[in-house]
């Protein structure tokens, strides 16, 4: 079989397990041939039992056939895998998607922020994004609060959007942004690791936060608490070599705690677009 749909398979059988996907890879460059048993050799012993089942499965092979034959999908090794996000920690092994891949070439600004943002972070963006070069894509995730506000921001401004979500690219959550998500694959690109019928599951999110971390040149933290998903997700940009910026916000507002903490640990407080145009330039 091809190198990339033997990666396909080895992303079904094993789940999207970063490590299993490590090995194969380190195996694959040592010379070993792209066959089933290469994938085994690859798994913990304690797997192997496991995944040569799923590979005997006639269901599961009928399933990874039909994603080769009729799902638009990349590989790490194919040339339009974008070279950033092949060289995070634990980078995917493919990414299915909607729309026009050739935006993962842009410079980015990936947006993150509160679930429960509203307000500020909606005056903020309407006020930033303008400003930007038509050039910039804008990354985030699809999900409630921030997310949303900046898909429809970019939608509105005219920069392309990039969705990236932890269900298959056929699900919709939250289910309030059925529209904004199919506008995002018509005008700008929806990408997952995940096949498509994927439900949503909580590591999901998490797992998906690496992917939008690692496609960004520049990170912008809107609103965030304390203890959220998107310090999770700076802390992972600024591991990666990413420039974090942030919006400032008063000290006695609970969505500005998480800024304000970036803010003290040397993130890029933001007080205009050309604040972001100014990193980005680092990555031309």
């Amino acid at each position: 079989m091809e190198l990339r749909e033997f990666i396909l398979l080895t992303h079904l059988a094993t789940g999207a397990s970063p490590t299993v996907a490590h090995n194969v890879m380190v195996a694959i460059a040592d010379g070993a041939p792209a066959v089933d048993q290469t994938l085994v050799d690859a798994a913990p012993a304690r797997s192997r039992a496991r995944l040569l089942r799923w590979l005997n499965e006639p269901m599961h092979r009928a399933q990874w056939q039909a994603l080769c034959a009729h799902t638009q999908y990349m590989t790490i090794v194919d040339s339009d895998y974008p070279e950033r996000l092949r060289m995070i920690e634990q980078p995917p092994l493919v990414l299915f998607y909607a729309g026009h891949p050739e935006l993962l070439h842009m410079s980015s600004v990936g947006i993150v922020g509160a679930r429960s943002g509203g307000e500020y972070s909606e005056q903020a963006l309407a006020q930033l994004l303008p400003a930007l070069s038509p050039n910039v894509a804008i990354i985030s995730g699809l999900a409630k609060g921030a997310d949303g506000i900046a898909h429809r921001a970019a939608l509105t401004t005219g920069l392309p959007p990039v969705g990236v979500i932890a269900t298959g690219i056929d699900r919709f959550y939250p289910a309030q942004n059925r529209h904004l998500q199919s506008a995002v694959a018509q005008h700008g690109l929806l990408l997952s690791e995940y096949p498509p019928g994927t439900s949503s599951m909580p590591y999901r999110f998490i797992a998906r936060n690496r992917i939008i971390a690692g496609l960004s040149h520049v990170l912008l933290v809107t609103e965030a608490r304390h203890k959220s998903g998107s310090l999770i997700t700076a802390t992972m940009a600024a591991e990666n070599g990413r420039t974090v910026c942030v919006l400032p916000n008063r000290i006695d507002a609970p969505l500005g705690v998480g800024p304000n903490e970036l803010i003290q640990q040397g993130a890029t407080l933001v007080r205009q677009a050309a604040d972001i145009s100014t990193e980005l330039r680092y990555f031309d």
